[in-house]
């Protein structure tokens, strides 16, 4: 598989949900050759083959069977997460204004709010249907877009003030149509549309508005990517490239594991702090003793991948002038002191050598000890396995917008340093 920029593109136009992410990951590696297996299943597994797991449709575990022992040859761990800030629909989500139909939502995650008003939006994920049997079907619905919008200026107590304050539950309610139907109705008939069929009634739903307009490049010779879930279906799509690029036979299994919920703490069974990497680590080690589930995490090595902020040119003093990388200039090293990012100094510089050695560039990013800071699910992985590892980042901007801005250079240039972390025989650091 080669990584670009325009596959990058199409990947996120057919993922504008985890579940649709997890979907479309799941078609990349079948047509690799890659199987399904399922955590209920016997499993069966041969050296040198590709095989993952889906976990409640919105989390993927992908590897390739190493051909050593797993006990003496450990595994290489990239991990991502398949959700994005954004807004999702409530349960009952019906609220009428007049003649207007709206669907009231609920924030998930920190997005910037802002940039979510007054732009077109769609509705995707699952419904789950049935009156007997229950099915989980996928939706997007580019024919029904929604919008929140704003009270105008004249109607503003504070309108000679350019700041604005938003009310979470009142503002981003979304105006889905006017009439009799409502909104949910206007839902399950869109639906029907779209799938050919009826699925039946809806008993629950996991549905989230995302910008409507396509990914795309912009900038002189399309440098730039403007899209929707850069952070961090960007990561997603670069350590599956990798896993499909890197040789097919190695001593270690090599492993990529996308996670839901990253951006609400990571505590569902679908999230980093669940037990699936781990539940899936110790059947692949096939081992008689536990003891060998310890060996070959002794051996391993685990990159947490979510994106790194870039220099923003009106606000230079946001950044570290050491510690902030450029788009379209590679991947991106992220640490800090206080364990918002993993802290293992021997992989870091373990990774810094084999970037190196594969001619593939490397740069820092730090937060500014006077400012806030995020966090990725680096320290949950490396904590919960006690495998050491690092946290890494394509740079971009407008992270957490419902559009976010990232370099096109960097798809190949990530792609390839996380190859040299599955293909490379440089031994691991003690």
């Amino acid at each position: 598989m080669t990584a670009s920029a325009d596959h990058l593109l199409a990947f996120l136009n057919k993922a504008p949900s985890p579940y649709h992410a997890v979907v479309e990951s799941a078609d990349l590696l079948m047509a690799a050759g890659f199987r399904e297996l399922h955590e209920a299943g016997r499993w069966q597994l041969e050296a040198g083959k590709g095989y993952f797991v889906i976990r409640g449709g919105k989390t993927i575990v992908a590897w390739r069977q190493g051909t050593g022992v797993a006990a003496e040859e450990g595994f290489r761990i990239v991990v991502a997460h398949t959700d994005s800030p954004t807004l999702k629909l409530r349960p009952r989500p019906d609220m009428k204004a007049r003649s207007l139909r709206y669907l009231t939502t609920e924030i998930y995650g920190g997005p910037l709010l802002y940039s979510w008003m007054d732009r077109d939006l769609k509705l995707s994920g699952a419904l789950y249907c049935g009156d007997t049997a229950i099915t989980r079907v996928l939706i997007s619905l580019d024919q029904l877009p929604v919008r929140a919008v704003s009270l105008a200026i004249h109607l503003r107590q504070d309108k000679a003030s350019d700041s604005y304050s938003f009310d979470r539950e009142k503002d981003f309610a979304l105006v889905i149509g006017d009439g009799e139907a409502s909104g949910l109705e206007l839902i399950a008939e869109a639906a029907k549309a779209q799938l050919g069929r009826d699925p039946g009634p809806i008993l629950s739903l996991d549905l989230e508005a995302s910008d409507a307009d396509p990914a795309r490049r912009i900038g002189a010779g399309g440098s730039l990517i403007s899209a929707p879930r850069l952070d961090n279906l960007f990561s997603c799509y670069t350590a599956l490239a990798a896993l499909l690029t890197a040789p097919d036979a190695a001593p270690w299994t090599q492993v990529v594991a996308l996670y839901d919920s990253e951006e609400i703490g990571s505590q569902t069974y679908t999230g980093a702090r669940s037990n699936t990497v781990d539940g899936i680590l110790h059947r692949l080690v096939d081992a008689t003793a536990e003891e060998d589930v310890w060996r070959a995490k002794a051996r391993s090595i685990v990159v947490s991948a979510d994106m790194a902020h870039g220099e923003h040119p009106g606000f230079i003093s946001a950044t570290d002038p050491g510690h902030v990388p450029e788009l379209n200039k590679g991947l991106a090293l992220k640490s800090g002191s206080m364990g918002n990012y993993a802290i293992g100094p021997g992989a870091e510089a373990w990774f810094s050598l084999i970037c190196q050695k594969a001619g593939v560039p490397l740069q820092r990013f730090r937060y500014r000890c006077d400012h806030g800071r995020g966090s990725s699910i680096g320290p949950i992985m490396t904590t919960n396995l006690g495998i050491s590892g690092i946290d890494v980042g394509s740079p971009m901007l407008a992270m957490h917008s419902a559009r976010e801005l990232a370099g096109a250079a960097d798809v190949a240039l990530t792609t390839a340093a996380f190859t040299a972390f599955f293909a490379t025989e440089e031994p691991l650091p003690v």
